[in-house]
């Protein structure tokens, strides 16, 4: 009976390291110098923590006061910054454009900003209405550029989106 218990209590503990293992988005990494770098010249008084996800460096960081991720390539090349805002940051031409919509009685429940490269920043309203869930992107102008049903999966790669300026 005590050689069972052992061996169960080693497959548990062998089950258990083997499991966090497979966990690809690691808190606070080591990452190279280059893509310290490449972070520190576009926001030199954040303190970020790194993570992975598939093939980008992400830094969480406080940017003002507001929870932001810096997406970079595996090359240290900065492609965006998505930083978490409450809605009455939003600029008012959005907030306007959106309480005139067709969505207007739905509820906000998520306000990101989206800065690329040589674009314009995009704002992506998630909003409510009973089950239902949409991404709202607007530019700073108030113009809907497009809008999206919620599928849940917050996998989406948000650098990847290529909308036009104004």
């Amino acid at each position: 009976m005590k050689l069972k218990m052992y061996f169960l209590m080693l497959a548990l503990g062998v089950c258990g390291a083997a499991m966090q293992s497979c966990d690809d988005d690691d808190d606070n990494l080591k990452v190279p110098e280059k893509l310290q770098s490449a972070f520190s010249q576009k926001y030199p008084e954040a303190s970020p923590k790194w993570k992975t996800r598939g093939n980008y460096y992400i830094a969480d960081f406080q940017d003002q006061n507001y929870e932001s991720e810096a997406w970079f390539t595996f090359d240290a090349v900065w492609l965006m910054t998505e930083t978490d805002l409450p809605y009455a940051a939003l600029p008012e031409a959005v907030k306007n454009a959106f309480q005139n919509s067709e969505y207007r009685s739905w509820r906000p429940d998520d306000v990101d900003m989206i800065e690329r490269e040589s674009m314009e920043p995009v704002y992506v309203l998630e909003v409510e209405q009973g089950s239902r869930e949409m991404d709202l992107y607007y530019n700073a102008e108030g113009i809907l550029i497009k809008a999206v049903e919620d599928s849940e999966d917050d996998s989406r790669i948000t650098c990847r989106l290529n909308f036009p300026k104004g």
